[in-house]
């Protein structure tokens, strides 16, 4: 059976048996899932349909849009992807029903609900939003992308949504009582209300004292708040991660949490009779087993240990000590520990790394370690070591050849530092690596991601973490827009730097200046707990020297002036210097520079470098320039230092790096740009 489909230029063919998954593995064009059952091929190309996919009506009427019908087609209608307006997830290449009239989307997978597609769909009004609220028993929102505006949780199970806006309720919140009766407060009725009333001084939970989050419970009359989660309570709660049941102590006092180590300020604890432990009820939810991103290994609840009484260990995530009296997370492979807060932190608590059940460990993602090096071609035994002397390298199109003599002239084009140490290079261009960057894992993970992340080489991109604009090598995850160059990702979250004493830590809560340079927002920050010092992500990965035109000598980073600060004046711009700020000197020849005047903000990008992209027809290339002989064609003036230059002697375009299109430089990959030549 053939099909002509709206979606493919050539015939479809009707495929009934079940697809041999060893040998072959196909996904449909318009949903991206994989395939299964019957399903419709070109026999001229590798494009698949699912059978229900390819039967999907052209035009459908739908009761989150009205006005106008939605019309099937097989791509975005906007550059770059569209987000479906039911469940709000970005997509790019699946097919989506559109309203040309309205700029409306759906997926296919929303669009087709049976409860949408027959208008069986209830809706309702709720006081604390000006739109109608239609109640879904079943959708595809993923639980990471939306929260609930009442009790600011993630989206699970049924709920209200609003499709003029991003607005969502469980529906165990929607039904909440307007008017409550609660211990905490005998005297009077607590009040729903969508936000807390504001305060003068104070707008916390009187149960917690954590700040108000979504919908509160609240008495006018004494200026008394609870927020929602702490309106019902179970008696017993049986916990997989403890042996006995905790039991809900009906009056609320002051406590210290056994189980987190944190007060308990005047909230209803639960108590376990046989342990004589008395923990916070968030608390009682937490696994006995955890995996953050920041330690290799599975960490483990511990309530006290006998060994380390009067021995308080210091948390690896704030530095903080950690009283062993009470709960924390340890490793039992090494001497780590960490606050049962600090571990439990969205932006560490990896939840999907592995499910705990019944005391088995299962993987939920198994990480592959694949390396860079494709193939090897030729090995030798040089001592015990076996060297691979000949590579095949993802990174590039030439066979590489090993070499350790010591070459400080030319640059690895994996970190675009020079190369002082073994290495591979090409016969045919103008290409080398340092021998470890020739070995980085191609699939590994990182402190500060969840998510594995993938080694790509691009012309150019944009380090989020150290704020260069960098060529080479860059770490980032398939669908993430944060690229994060080599020198960043061999960063550890805790290290010594030599501009100070103390050792430094990473501070994700940051809210202070960078001692080394003033800056308040550059990237990774870094802290010390000693003196309360910040060095930002710019700062971290400086080079101990550098080299100017001007200057035969190389120029030191030097941490602090103790000249007069009238006397603290750049050579190269005659601009004042803060002598508490890092910069470049030379004792030679007394010479001392500001760290942008002699580094700049593209010191990672490599010179010579040649590749096409479509900001112009000709291959562009990266220059340095000392005189603004070339005008960007982009914002009319004058081009200095190092950008973009076309190639062809007799073409005249050039461009700064920051007038590229933002897609081109900044947060997207270069997916059109193609190595020419080095």
């Amino acid at each position: 059976m053939k099909l002509e489909h709206f979606s493919h230029p050539h015939p479809l063919v009707l495929v009934e048996e079940e697809i041999d998954w060893i040998s072959i593995i196909y996904y449909c064009s318009a949903c991206q899932e994989r395939v299964e059952g019957s399903y419709y091929n070109c026999s001229k190309c590798d494009f698949c349909l699912h059978k229900s996919c390819a039967e999907l009506p052209r035009e459908i009427n739908h009761p989150f849009h009205l006005n106008h019908p939605l019309i099937l087609y097989e791509k975005s209608q906007y550059p770059g992807g569209f987000t479906c307006n039911s469940c709000y997830k970005a997509k790019s290449k699946e097919f989506v029903y559109h309203c040309s009239s309205c700029n409306f989307d759906l997926d296919i997978r929303c669009a087709l609900l049976p409860n949408l597609i027959t208008g069986d769909l209830p809706k309702l009004k709720h006081f604390s939003h000006q739109h109608s609220l239609f109640f879904l028993q079943n959708h595809f929102i993923e639980p990471q992308d939306q929260s609930c505006f009442a009790c600011e949780e993630l989206i699970s199970g049924p709920v209200y949504c609003c499709i003029d806006c991003s607005f969502f309720l469980h529906q165990k919140c929607f039904e909440l009582p307007v008017e409550i009766k609660h211990p905490s407060h005998r005297k009077h009725s607590l009040t729903l209300l969508p936000k807390p009333p504001p305060h003068p001084k104070k707008c916390s939970c009187h149960l917690c004292t954590k700040a108000f989050k979504g919908f509160i419970y609240y008495c006018s009359l004494c200026d008394f708040g609870i927020m929602i989660k702490y309106t019902f309570y179970d008696k017993v709660i049986k916990s997989e991660n403890h042996e006995h049941p905790f039991i809900l102590v009906s009056k609320p006092f002051s406590f210290v949490c056994n189980a987190c180590g944190t007060d308990g300020k005047y909230c209803f604890p639960y108590v376990c009779t046989e342990c004589d432990i008395a923990i916070h009820k968030d608390c009682i939810s937490f696994p006995w087993k955890i995996k953050i991103t920041r330690h290799e290994h599975p960490l483990s609840h511990i309530y006290f240990l006998e060994e380390y009484e009067g021995k308080n260990k210091v948390c690896r995530i704030c530095w903080d000590e950690i009283n062993m009296e009470y709960g924390s997370y340890r490793c039992l492979q090494c001497d780590y520990f960490v606050h049962v807060n600090c571990a439990t932190e969205k932006i560490w608590w990896d939840k999907e790394y592995f499910e705990v059940k019944n005391g088995s460990q299962k993987s939920s993602e198994a990480l592959e370690m694949q390396a860079s090096i494709t193939c090897v071609l030729k090995k030798e035994h040089r001592g015990e070591e076996i060297i691979a002397t000949e590579i095949k390298h993802f990174s590039h199109e030439h066979n590489l050849i090993f070499s350790d003599e010591i070459k400080d002239d030319i640059c690895c084009d994996g970190c675009i530092r020079a190369i002082s140490t073994e290495f591979y290079y090409c016969t045919e261009c103008d290409y080398s690596l340092h021998k470890f960057c020739a070995e980085l894992l191609r699939k590994t993970r990182h402190w500060g991601f969840k998510t594995i992340l993938t080694l790509h080489y691009y012309p150019i991109f944009f380090c989020y973490c150290c704020r260069f604009v960098c060529s080479g090598f860059s770490y980032n995850h398939d669908n993430d827009v944060r690229f994060m160059c080599i020198r960043c990702f061999e960063v550890p979250d805790n290290f010594t730097n030599q501009g100070h004493q103390h050792r430094l830590f990473y501070d994700w809560k940051h809210d202070e200046e960078c001692n080394s340079c003033g800056s308040k927002r550059r990237g990774f920050f870094n802290r010390c707990k000693e003196c309360n010092f910040f060095l930002c992500g710019t700062c971290t990965v400086l080079p101990l020297t550098t080299w100017y035109k001007y200057d035969e000598h190389p120029l030191a980073l030097t941490y602090h002036d103790d000249h007069v600060v009238d006397q603290c004046v750049c050579e190269i711009c005659e601009e004042p210097r803060d002598p508490n700020h890092w910069f470049y000197h030379c004792e030679i020849c007394e010479y001392s520079v500001h760290r942008s005047c002699v580094l700049g903000r593209s010191l990672y990008v490599k010179l010579g470098l040649t590749f096409t992209y479509d900001l112009h027809l000709h291959p562009l290339t990266f220059v340095k320039e000392d005189f603004d002989y070339f005008k960007c064609n982009r914002c009319d003036k004058r081009c200095k230092n190092v950008f973009l230059k076309c190639s062809e002697s007799y073409c005249k375009f050039a461009c700064h790096l920051h007038c590229a299109p933002s897609p081109a430089w900044q947060w997207q990959r270069f997916d059109k740009a193609l190595l020419v030549s080095s």
